[in-house]
């Protein structure tokens, strides 16, 4: 075990998100409360027995079952003012959730929400139950300064550090790659092999030109990005480049607008041992609608395409089925996110914002964050009525009402450069990839659910020098982990980042 520094008391300090973490909550600095005690069962561990077939009165054990996993608790501890009201009542009485996040530390400014050594977050917080000491004395040796508690219980409970961000597959990749993403599930090993949902990294790279030139790669890691392996898409001529790639039904789908089609091989296949076949598919896909952008839920996904095109996916090896044959609109989607097969809303040229409700009809928003001119590369869902967006000259826009209205969102260097994609990880902590008017890319960090940004790797170390970073992929299982793919700061070569605690 390596050397740690043991949390003292004294080195902690509360923030409450009202409403829970939101681009428009700000956390506040509430130095005046504790935490207490914190717990969370993860359910207990029972038996499944059989009589034993050899003797009278033993049993043998058939398997295990896991109970249900139970709700994080802790408490709020302050004193309770004699001349103000209290907010940890105010907030019980509302009954709203809230998020609490405690920061951690010895040399940093207790003060600053974003400067901690760690973050205990729990997020969609309630207050069931408030209480006080007592209130009066009777007698002098009563009289004692009196502290009210809130009962804390939450739906999720975890950990957030810095992290360092480091280049990685520098032996495999060549080209500029393209998208990222992360195709995995927690698993005890029973049916897969263990993982803690975050080994699966896979990125698309651009092919390499020249005579005699070579197809795309899918560049991929089982290890949560210590090795990575490549496998050309076959099926791609040298001169077809792929413009997305997901998980869909079991398998590594990769789409391509210059080909008009998808390629997909078996997920199993990406072993590191395996070649994988790769198949290509152009059932279904329109010569003026061909696809830019794919997301996927697991056995289903969306895809976005030129001319307005949206059409769904779900079993690869048959085609696709359209949607949308540019009715909600006519520009070049470019960017997908779902939340639901029902709800997903796409993005594009010159502002260009249309969503679905039931997943089948798409309509555009009533206003558009961005005019001609500008376009939009990115866009994730916090919630049906939350999204967010990101542009080609390096802003961040936001609604909270399904695009009747937006507002902008600063950030460090926001307003020059372009902002290539957004993935959140939580509900509170999220990640943008950024590159600048100096053509430098960059990730940037949220804890507080996109309120405010700051460049990571936190602290004075630096990421890998790159000209940018085209796609990022944030675990839902870990916040501590992002995966980004971009070009190398040769102009050239590409440049796969991970970036861990």
């Amino acid at each position: 075990m390596g050397t740690f520094t043991p949390l003292q008391t004294g080195n902690s300090r509360v923030f409450l998100t009202e409403g829970g973490a939101r681009v428009d909550h700000r956390p506040s600095y509430e130095h005046q409360l504790k935490q207490m005690e914190t717990e969370q069962s993860f359910g207990d561990v029972e038996n499944v027995y059989s009589p034993s077939p050899r003797t009278f009165g033993k049993f043998d054990v058939l398997g295990t079952i896991r109970g249900e996993e139970e709700r994080p608790t802790t408490s709020l501890v302050g004193r309770y003012a004699q001349d103000l009201r209290s907010l940890l009542l105010e907030l019980a009485k509302r009954g709203c959730a809230n998020d609490l996040q405690l920061n951690m530390g010895a040399c940093t400014d207790p003060s600053l929400f974003n400067e901690f050594q760690k973050k205990l977050i729990m997020e969609l917080a309630n207050i069931p139950s408030w209480s006080s000491d007592a209130l009066g004395a009777l007698q002098p040796d009563e009289k004692a300064v009196v502290n009210e508690t809130a009962e804390i219980s939450a739906v999720r409970l975890y950990e957030v550090l810095p992290i360092t961000i480091a280049e990685r597959g520098g032996n495999v990749l060549t080209n500029e790659a393209i998208d990222a993403v992360i195709c995995d599930a927690i698993s005890c090993g029973e049916c897969e092999e263990l993982s803690d949902g975050c080994k699966k990294m896979f990125t698309v790279t651009l092919g390499a030109g020249g005579s005699p030139g070579t197809p795309a790669d899918v560049v991929f890691s089982i290890d949560s990005g210590v090795n990575f392996y490549a496998h050309d898409v076959d099926t791609l001529a040298t001169g077809e480049d792929p413009s997305g790639i997901a998980c869909v039904s079991g398998y590594v789908v990769v789409i391509s607008q210059e080909s008009c089609s998808h390629h997909y091989a078996d997920k199993d296949d990406f072993d590191g041992v395996t070649d994988p076949a790769f198949t290509e598919v152009t059932t279904g896909y329109i010569g003026s609608g061909c696809p830019n952008d794919i997301w996927s839920l697991g056995n289903f996904a969306f895809i976005v395409g030129e001319g307005g095109y949206i059409y769904s996916l779900q079993d690869p090896t048959g085609g696709v089925s359209v949607i949308d044959a540019g009715v909600a609109t006519v520009a070049d989607l470019l960017a997908v996110h779902a939340i639901s097969e029902e709800f997903a809303v796409a993005v594009g040229n010159s502002g260009t914002v249309v969503y679905t409700e039931n997943g089948t009809l798409w309509q555009a928003t009533t206003t558009n964050p961005v005019g001609v001119g500008v376009n939009l590369n990115c866009v994730w869902i916090k919630s049906e009525n939350e999204w967010l967006v990101g542009t080609s000259n390096g802003r961040l826009f936001y609604t909270l009402n399904k695009g009747k209205t937006w507002a902008e969102k600063a950030f460090p260097g926001s307003g020059s450069g372009v902002v290539f994609d957004i993935a959140f990880a939580t509900g509170s902590v999220g990640y943008m990839a950024h590159q600048t008017a100096a053509t430098k890319g960059r990730i940037l960090r949220s804890y507080d659910g996109g309120f405010s940004w700051v460049v990571v790797p936190e602290g004075s170390t630096l990421i890998p020098a790159n000209d940018k970073i085209n796609a990022i992929a944030a675990c839902e299982f870990d916040p501590n982990l992002v995966f980004g793919a971009g070009l190398a700061d040769d102009a050239m070569d590409g440049i796969i980042i991970v970036g861990s605690d």
